[in-house]
């Protein structure tokens, strides 16, 4: 397969070579052909290159190929693990599990929260292209972070077009990051601290977490209930007390009676001329929640700026409100990856029309963004005095480098510019063409029957 305008990253060929021995030769240089241009997207419209350069039979290879692989993604996820496990020496190195749901929720066409689409059909009552997704994501708090795996959620009377007459286990968001966790932590990772948002603040999540023996820190939503002692004793109907000696009172009724308030935010810098500066007005309180199993230390957190409010929920009795809300922030990573796999990785513009053509292009993005950071770490190795980089510039960087060779090649090439001028002028002329009316072919050839016997 040939993708014009696009030559193989050397980053991307040497870095993805760990997943040979799930490969042949023909499908590793077609899978990092298409790593470089999903990098490379971003300048150049692929669909319309193919359109231009390759023939008409080879117009959707690049969909041809995500769809249509014949090989394991389950055995390239399994050495993918392994080699970042070993790549960043990870044995001793506990971090955090971030966990969220789903890479192209932010569409505009989002209605339903199972399945996010690109079209829905009215006349099927389907989503077409549907897919919802729970990634796991590590981070060490550094400069050490990437995708670890990814599970497709299925609804348990899914309409999704790759799942009719299939048998498949419907999971739950919940079970699925479980499901992943466990993987995790059999494939050697040290047991980290997972952050998730309030879409896994619920009972059967953070009872699994105590389960594997995973600390946690958690956004939960407000409507929870935290018990109180009562203020009288309660009794029974009979006129006995009763066991339950307490009364529920919804988050913002009780933090409302906490009096003490902290302060965090950054402190002033002299060098730099700059203030203090308050980012949030924390409250904090041990407490027990009706819905949630267990003692938990629960933080208000008011953003002034924003007026919002947050509450964060962990297993760490002893940690101050600062730490809480500094553990939680490394959850942002994640978010930053969904950004770069839809914006710099051009994923919402790859043509996918199959399950495997999903999970094709999802590993790509996984391995893409892992060898970006993991060239980042090493420019900060070999240069001490250099600050770290965004994925975003490091993308931009190799588009421009793409870009330079492409001109100097259209500069040589003479035959190649005015190939191009001509197709484009092809487009622009295009007519079109007149429909031929109906003849029948049975009455002509008996005309035709009656010339020659004459």
């Amino acid at each position: 397969m040939k993708i014009p305008c696009v030559e193989r990253i050397p980053l991307l060929v040497t870095g993805l070579s760990f997943l040979l021995p799930a490969l042949s030769n023909c499908q590793y240089n077609n899978l990092t052909l298409i790593a470089s241009a999903l990098v490379l997207g971003a300048n150049f419209n692929l669909t319309e290159i193919n359109r231009m350069f390759l023939k008409e039979k080879s117009i959707s290879a690049l969909s041809h190929f995500l769809s249509d692989a014949k090989f394991s993604t389950i055995e390239m996820q399994e050495l993918y693990a392994s080699h970042a496990y070993f790549r960043h020496k990870i044995k001793n190195r506990k971090g955090y599990f971030n966990i969220d749901d789903t890479m192209t929720h932010h569409s505009k066409f989002c209605q339903w929260l199972h399945g996010v689409f690109v079209l829905f059909d009215h006349a099927l009552g389907t989503n077409l292209k549907a897919r919802c997704i729970v990634v796991l994501y590590y981070s060490d708090g550094g400069s050490a972070k990437f995708p670890l795996a990814f599970r497709i959620y299925y609804q348990k009377s899914s309409k999704m077009l790759w799942t009719r007459r299939k048998n498949f286990v419907h999971k739950t968001k919940n079970e699925l990051a479980i499901e992943m966790l466990e993987w995790a932590l059999a494939k050697g990772y040290p047991p980290c601290t997972v952050l998730a948002d309030s879409w896994f603040g619920v009972k059967p999540f953070i009872k699994e977490l105590k389960r594997l023996k995973l600390s946690y820190v958690i956004e939960i939503k407000s409507s929870l209930k935290v018990r109180v002692p009562c203020s009288t004793p309660k009794l029974t109907p009979t006129g006995k007390l009763s066991k339950n000696q307490y009364e529920l009172k919804s988050l913002p009724d009780f933090f409302n009676l906490i009096a003490d308030m902290i302060t965090s935010g950054f402190s002033a810098d002299e060098k730099l001329g700059k203030e203090a500066k308050v980012l949030y007005h924390t409250k904090l309180a041990n407490v027990r929640l009706n819905a949630i199993p267990g003692k938990h230390r629960i933080v208000q957190s008011l953003d002034p700026s924003k007026d919002t409010i947050k509450y964060l929920l962990t297993n760490e009795l002893t940690w101050e409100s600062s730490k809480i809300l500094s553990v939680y922030s490394y959850r942002w990573v994640i978010e930053e990856f969904f950004r770069n796999a839809k914006q710099l990785l051009d994923m919402e513009g790859v043509t996918v029309r199959s399950e495997q053509g999903i999970t094709t292009a999802l590993c790509l993005v996984f391995y893409i963004d892992f060898l970006l950071h993991l060239e980042n770490c090493k420019s900060i190795a070999e240069n001490t005095h250099m600050e770290s980089k965004t994925i975003p510039s490091i993308v931009r960087r190799l588009q421009h480098e793409n870009q330079v060779k492409f001109i100097n090649k259209v500069q040589v090439d003479r035959g190649f510019v005015e190939k191009w001028i001509t197709i484009i002028n092809s487009d622009v002329d295009r007519k079109r063409k007149q429909n031929k009316p109906l003849v029948d072919l049975s009455l002509q050839e008996a005309e035709e029957h009656l010339k020659n016997v004459i």
